[in-house]
């Protein structure tokens, strides 16, 4: 689009800028929302919001059209986030055991095969008119076909009924309360990151590490892995451990991740610290989400709203943080700077902890 539109980088900046406006007012605004519409009816909506942003976003004439497509590529995406999670949480809670991560580890090989996808059509040069419309289409055809045969029917707890008196209740933003502000820290935490080496594995290998081009792009894909890997294991291993000490376990890898990519300056070595800190990164996250859930149970998809809303702060804020502290002191300073950073986790862990006592839905909605 930057081609296509002859546009500067401050000025890509500022349209990308329109995709983190609504998806953050998304996020604000869908928890509420839920609290009227089913999660699965928001999973639909959102996916049609974000699959028509799509082509809307190929097809912008100019920087103000692109800013406004953007800003509805946002809000789709985060009403398809936040309804997706609920929904999450009442198959979780239908199931009587941890399983939240799992979903969480398809949305990383989501990412991958959407990164293999796009390398593939830059290559073949295919016009991001025809690309962004055919991902359009064919994701929104897969959304209302996986939402129709699979998806439960009927109101989520906490729904409002159709005489207009809620179960829950709630206001008309997601903003984290007592009870959700410790784990929206975590998110927050966890989501700093994960940006930071989305933003920036490739950029310390090349250049702190002095690695080829080649090597410097395998940082990102190392640390995607083991993220899958373990988020398909995490449920499991949050059964056989306890929350606490998961995220405690996790805390500690990242941090020793960050510690490793900082004291060995060699490519092999950093390739083995974005994979040591996918392992710990990975389930802090989706753990937070599951916990919010179990936190609010009569109205969970406000309460994942609210924590979500924390997090994608700390993926919007955090890179351009580290972006300031390269500046001044360089990357290997501010990479340790998250590393201290994600300590916090692991003091923050025992606010995870939830009742196991979430039942009541189980024989019916498995039964449905």
């Amino acid at each position: 689009m930057q081609q296509k539109l002859g546009l500067t980088a401050g000025q890509l900046a500022f349209g990308v800028f329109g995709l983190a406006v609504g998806a953050v007012f998304a996020l604000l605004c869908t928890g509420p929302l839920l609290t009227w519409i089913s999660s699965r009816t928001g999973v639909v909506l959102g996916a049609a919001v974000m699959c028509a942003g799509l082509p809307l976003v190929a097809f912008a004439p100019n920087l103000p059209v692109l800013v406004g497509t953007l800003v509805v590529l946002g809000i789709g995406n985060s009403l398809l986030d936040v309804s997706m999670n609920a929904h999450a949480a009442r198959v979780e809670s239908a199931y009587g055991r941890p399983i939240f991560a799992g979903f969480h580890a398809f949305w990383s090989i989501g990412g991958l095969v959407g990164s293999c996808i796009a390398a593939v059509m830059a290559l073949w040069q295919v016009p991001i008119t025809e690309y962004f419309t055919s991902v359009g289409v064919v994701l929104f055809v897969v959304a209302v076909l996986m939402a129709g045969g699979f998806l439960f029917r009927g109101p989520d707890q906490g729904q409002r009924q159709g005489d207009g008196e809620a179960d829950g209740g709630g206001s008309a933003f997601a903003l984290p309360g007592k009870a959700l502000l410790a784990l929206g820290v975590i998110a927050f935490v966890g989501f700093v990151a994960e940006g930071s080496v989305n933003d920036w594995s490739a950029f310390y290998l090349r250049n702190i590490g002095r690695s080829s081009a080649a090597f410097a792009s395998l940082g990102y894909f190392a640390f995607s892995i083991t993220m899958i890997i373990v988020r398909l294991v995490a449920d499991r291993m949050v059964r056989r451990t306890g929350m606490v000490r998961f995220i405690r376990a996790a805390a500690v890898t990242t941090v020793a991740g960050f510690a490793l990519l900082v004291a060995v300056r060699e490519p092999v070595a950093g390739l083995v610290a974005f994979a040591v800190i996918g392992v710990g990164v990975s389930g802090i996250v989706p753990m937070a989400w599951s916990a919010a859930s179990k936190k609010r149970p009569e109205s969970p998809g406000q309460a994942i709203a609210a924590v979500a809303a924390c997090g994608y702060v700390g993926f919007l804020t955090g890179p351009v943080i580290i972006g300031g502290l390269t500046e001044w002191f360089g990357l290997p300073f501010a990479l340790a700077c998250v590393g201290v950073f994600s300590g916090v986790v692991w003091f923050l862990a025992p606010t995870m902890r939830t009742s196991s006592a979430r039942r009541d839905q189980l024989g019916a909605e498995v039964r449905g």
